[in-house]
């Protein structure tokens, strides 16, 4: 019998690194999994809750595989402070935020508010905005991967916009008009090769 955690609800929540659609795999002979990032605010009451409740539901579930609370360090664990993980406290948006990485074999339901199903092609779940979710938490003992605790990803429903993670599309503004003579026509084989290349 697997041992799962009751559903835990993340509101309004910012959605980061989402692969919703299409299931992918990070390392060589792994099974491909749709996933998502989702970050929490420590300052927000709401978020502090959901944040106490996981790391309950955490232990509660590390108990019941083990029979005990591993000793801290022998487990890895999905969710965390981003400001205590070098590379992740670089990520775009995760600066004093509290993380939980999601997975699944199984595509989670995506929704919008009114909790209509959404495509990849709608646009609307991206990188930067905010969602509500709800997952699961799961204990791991992998020969290879070791203990630790898992989260699982089910369901994605926007909440509201956000500012894209490194998305947003470069504006015409950047650029300069190009003056063009009547007799050019844009020809580059007078490159010399030499030279220029």
């Amino acid at each position: 019998m697997s041992i799962t955690s009751d559903i835990i609800q993340l509101k309004n929540v910012r959605l980061s690194f989402p692969h919703l659609f299409k299931p992918k795999a990070f390392q060589a002979g792994q099974d491909p999994k749709y996933q998502a990032t989702f970050l929490l605010d420590p300052t927000d009451k709401e978020h502090a809750a959901a944040i106490k409740e996981i790391k309950r539901q955490a232990k509660k579930v590390l108990v019941e595989k083990f029979g005990e609370m591993p000793e801290k360090g022998d487990y890895k664990l999905c969710f965390g402070m981003a400001d205590k993980h070098p590379k992740k406290k670089k990520y775009e948006g995760y600066e004093g935020m509290f993380y939980i990485a999601t997975s699944n074999t199984i595509a989670p339901t995506c929704i919008d508010r009114r909790k209509r199903e959404v495509v990849e092609a709608d646009g609307v779940l991206y990188a930067g905005c905010y969602v509500n979710t709800n997952i699961t938490l799961w204990p791991q003992d992998h020969p290879q991967g070791g203990k630790g605790v898992n989260a699982n990803l089910r369901i994605v429903q926007f909440y509201q916009p956000g500012d894209a993670f490194g998305t947003a599309k470069a504006s015409v503004d950047e650029m300069d008009e190009v003056d063009i003579d009547d007799d050019e026509d844009g020809a580059v084989d007078d490159w010399d090769s030499e030279d220029d290349l």
